[in-house]
């Protein structure tokens, strides 16, 4: 091993304890994003459903790149901040820039190198754990697994690699910038203020994220509602970026406190190190923000399912598809007896995927039209569907397959066959994306399986009606049909996965930062400072560290949260989910107490000046 290696092992055990907890960032990071690689990878394989396991394995992988890039970003630049006091020596004695990066890059590279593989590794092992939901949510057929293989290991690999590299880069940039005098002189101190580069980018970001909230406007139905969740980690996005430029401008701003030395203190250090307190509490924004949209997307989607099942219905009572229809007519009060019904098909969405069927074959339901039913046509007419080889599509499938007059190529089994689009519709949540008529099922001898019986009867008899035959009301119906899917708990666990892993960043972010403070509290206490002191001013530290992270975190998923509604709901009230929202905003306002006061304690124990032994006094 050459002098630059053995300085770079020298360096990494003398600072172990932050590089400790860049590797669990690291590691988690790679087991999520091994787990969605498992998932896309069992989607490829092919089979009944697994076009579908695809789309939300690509979904699940897209928010999770977010929030790793993010979060692994955050912490390596954290953790190299932390020595740049180490490269300020180094550059005092000699070395030169490109001495100081091939050290840094051999140090975190080595670390990376170590750390991905490893979670990697754990989170293909992990997925297996994920065999019964998929089956359940009949995204796998029963007795099946998911496909393990080495391509998701090395996908974490070449996604978090470059993103450590170049965290490492832009943490030493500011060392590296300055004269070796000027390095050693600033040393312990915060850099310069925010660079004119990162405050573009962050303009940048910021008018990206509040650009997405209004894709509803121009992209209907779950894509603009999707688009508009993404600015919530746009915003966040600024928040890292701006950080430091927003809290040294609010804080600065604020007049000193009045009351006690503990709030002046605590005051002075987050006004002071603005990037600092940045580092905190962007992890803490991002568990808020990504929890409440999340949720509250889910909810959003259900309720608008919900609401264009409800109001798309032309009938008044619901039977569950098991109830012979026939001695159905024979009951007073009912006028009209009809049948939900649809087939199983796949449609060719991507021709240039052909190679690969799960991905350009997608897996769905085709309803079959019905006059008992509305699903909101906006284009074209579905009295049209009474031919063969025509079809309905959403405004969802339409910007995939085309409008009007395009050509859609459906699999029913192993029949391929072509069909015209002949008109597009609103409500495609409540009765999917695609719909034919009955010309085309005669003429392809298909077998569609009932799904509901709907009976349209008079006010007057429709609650005897319901009584006698234990029907439910087309709303019910639509609850019970949108809350029945079986992806709802695969989607909550994976959730969860993501969650946890900000939470670990986080609380490991904050420790990290807590424990660099030991010279700090010992110079704090020579000048006066006692032990309980350094605990409140701690704790009033955490405490307004929270109360910003929530601020940010509320503040960036608010944008989201009414522009998805936009999209789905129209002007009707928010579906937020209040629940988690409020769980998750205890959780950050909590999470630095717990972390950063115990720290605090032990450095504030450390920071006594130790007894010595007093000289004798008489002389014998």
């Amino acid at each position: 091993m050459n002098g630059m290696g053995r300085l770079a092992l020298g360096g990494a055990w003398a600072h172990r304890g932050s590089l400790a907890g860049s590797a669990l960032a690291l590691a988690v990071a790679a087991a999520l994003l091994a787990v969605s690689g498992v998932l896309i990878q069992t989607g490829l394989s092919g089979g009944t459903a697994t076009g579908m396991l695809t789309a939300l394995a690509g979904s699940f992988g897209g928010t999770v790149m977010m929030a790793t890039l993010m979060v692994v970003a955050s912490t390596v630049a954290l953790a190299l901040r932390g020595r740049q006091e180490d490269f300020a020596l180094l550059r005092a004695v000699g070395a030169t820039r490109r001495q100081v990066r091939t050290l840094v890059a051999i140090e975190i590279m080595a670390l990376a190198l170590l750390a991905t593989p490893v979670g990697a590794l754990a989170g293909v092992a992990a997925s297996v754990l994920l065999d019964p939901l998929l089956i359940t949510a009949g995204l796998l057929p029963t007795g099946s697994g998911v496909v393990l293989g080495a391509a998701p290991v090395l996908g974490a690999l070449l996604v978090l690699l470059p993103v450590t590299a170049l965290a490492a880069m832009v943490a030493t940039r500011e060392t590296l910038r300055s004269s070796p005098t000027q390095a050693v002189r600033r040393r312990g101190i915060e850099s310069g203020p925010v660079g004119r580069a990162r405050i573009i980018t962050g303009i940048v970001v910021g008018t990206a994220g509040l650009a997405s909230t209004l894709s509803p406007l121009f992209f209907p139905g779950t894509l603009g509602a999707a688009s508009a969740g993404i600015s919530a980690f746009l915003l966040i996005g600024v928040a890292a970026l701006l950080g430091p430029l927003l809290f040294s401008g609010v804080l600065g701003g604020l007049p000193a406190p009045a009351g006690p030395a503990t709030q002046q203190v605590a005051l002075s250090n987050l006004r002071g190190f603005s990037r600092r307190l940045t580092s905190a509490v962007v992890p803490l924004a991002l568990v808020l923000a990504a929890g409440a949209v999340q949720t509250s997307l889910d909810r959003t989607v259900l309720e608008a399912a919900r609401i264009q099942v409800a109001e798309g219905l032309d009938g008044n009572v619901v039977l569950p598809a098991q109830v012979d229809p026939i001695p159905l007519r024979t009951l007073p009060g009912v006028a009209e007896v009809s049948s939900l019904r649809s087939v199983a098909a796949e449609v060719l969405t991507d021709e240039d995927l052909a190679q690969f069927d799960s991905l350009a074959w997608t897996p769905t339901r085709i309803g079959v039209f019905a006059d008992q039913f509305d699903p909101g046509v906006v284009d074209g007419s579905l009295d049209s569907l009474e031919g063969a080889g025509t079809i309905a599509v959403s405004q969802d499938a339409a910007l995939e397959t085309g409008g009007v007059g395009s050509r859609v190529t459906v699999r029913f089994g192993a029949m391929e066959t072509t069909t015209t689009v002949v008109a597009v519709y609103e409500r495609g949540l409540g009765f999917g994306d695609h719909l034919t008529g009955q010309g085309t099922i005669d003429a392809l001898d298909l077998s569609p399986v009932d799904e509901a019986v709907l009976l349209r009867t008079d006010s007057s008899h429709e609650a005897s009606v319901a009584t006698a035959t234990g029907a439910r009301t087309p709303a019910q119906y639509a609850t019970d049909a949108v809350e029945g899917d079986g992806t709802a708990g695969l989607s909550a666990v994976l959730l969860l996965a993501l969650l946890s892993f900000v939470v670990i960043a986080a609380a490991n972010t904050l420790l990290m930062i807590t424990a660099r403070r030991r010279e700090e509290f010992r110079m704090l206490h020579r000048i006066g400072a006692t032990g309980g002191t350094l605990v409140r001013m701690s704790a009033l530290e955490a405490l307004l560290t929270g109360i910003a992270a929530w601020m940010i975190g509320t503040v960036a998923a608010l944008p989201a949260l009414l522009g998805s509604n936009l999209g789905l709901l129209g002007l009707r009230a928010p579906a937020i989910d209040l629940v988690t929202y409020g769980a998750l905003s205890v959780l950050v306002l909590v999470l630095p107490l717990v972390t950063m006061v115990p720290v605090a304690w032990s450095l504030a124990r450390l920071a006594r000046p130790r007894r010595i032994l007093a000289p004798p006094t008489e002389v014998f």
